[in-house]
């Protein structure tokens, strides 16, 4: 017997990732969200604000755009790791000895090289590519048309804009932000923020809370 499969997040990305459960002939039981005036979306119905969650049986995907708020709700939730669903779009192209954690999300396009290692409530939006021997920390968001190269390493939280470019053997450090477009020929330390080409560090924080 199958399991319901909820998403949480009814925005933008929820209806990507309720795209990508669909197209690969699965059926989706609802969206939660804490928008209560939200009774269904893309025909889809809205049962209930997201601490539902708790009480319902089958499988969650935080289909949250933002690293922060998406680790926000996985903590308040609490849920052991078989109740998060995993999805990968059937366009996307998954090499040998890729591993990929619970509850992350690969949309259509994507390229993910052979012994590439995702952690755990990732996006890896639209037509992006990990090279080879890649490590993505959790709660990474690599936007639409980025590339990195091989040996990347991505570490927890970070966000990747639209159509950034990642060297090989570069290191990235946890939840920093690069901008879009970027080219990163360097490491990045964490908490900070580049952005241009190549990237350069605008902004540097202490920790994950005070990033703006």
């Amino acid at each position: 017997m199958k399991e319901d499969i909820y998403i949480i997040g009814a925005g933008g990305h929820g209806q990507v990732v309720a795209d990508a459960l669909m197209t690969s002939g699965l059926i989706l039981k609802g969206f939660l969200d804490d928008d209560l005036n939200l009774k269904e979306v893309s025909g889809i119905p809205v049962i209930g604000p997201i601490k539902l969650a708790k009480e319902l049986e089958g499988k969650f995907i935080v289909a949250i755009g933002d690293n922060r708020a998406r680790k926000k709700i996985v903590e308040m939730l609490n849920l052991p790791d078989k109740r998060y669903f995993t999805v990968i779009h059937p366009s996307a192209i998954i090499g040998r000895g890729v591993k990929i954690g619970v509850g992350t999300m690969i949309i259509g396009g994507v390229v993910i090289n052979t012994k590439t290692k995702i952690g755990k409530h990732v996006i890896v939006n639209t037509s992006s590519s990990l090279d080879h021997h890649n490590i993505v920390g959790d709660f990474v968001h690599i936007a639409p048309g980025t590339h990195t190269g091989g040996e990347v390493r991505i570490e927890e939280g970070s966000f990747l804009g639209i159509g950034t470019s990642v060297l090989p053997r570069i290191n990235i450090g946890k939840w920093t932000k690069i901008g879009a477009g970027a080219v990163v020929i360097k490491d990045i330390p964490p908490y900070s923020t580049s952005v241009g080409i190549p990237a350069k560090i605008i902004r540097r924080e202490e920790n994950e809370n005070t990033i703006i």
